[in-house]
């Protein structure tokens, strides 16, 4: 079970590296703001990004006015 520590805006901004320590140790810390709106903090692991992926996105991000399946005239003339 995660662990949960609740605490206030002033003091997540005072002792953040004691708290982002905590959360890569799977605790969950919740921050309340003085109107009472609730914010979670807590570590997501990190995958790493796969070859296809990361050229999917570089082909998608580029406007070469060719579809993204084919690469003909694609950074070359």
């Amino acid at each position: 079970m995660m662990s949960v520590m609740k605490v206030t805006v002033r003091e997540f901004t005072r002792k953040f590296p004691n708290f982002r320590r905590a959360a890569l140790a799977g605790k969950e810390v919740q921050v309340r703001d003085r109107a009472g709106n609730n914010f979670v903090f807590r570590a997501t692991e990190t995958k790493p990004i796969s070859l296809a992926e990361a050229m999917g996105d570089m082909i998608g991000s580029v406007q070469s006015g060719q579809s993204k399946k084919t690469l003909v005239g694609y950074g070359r003339d």
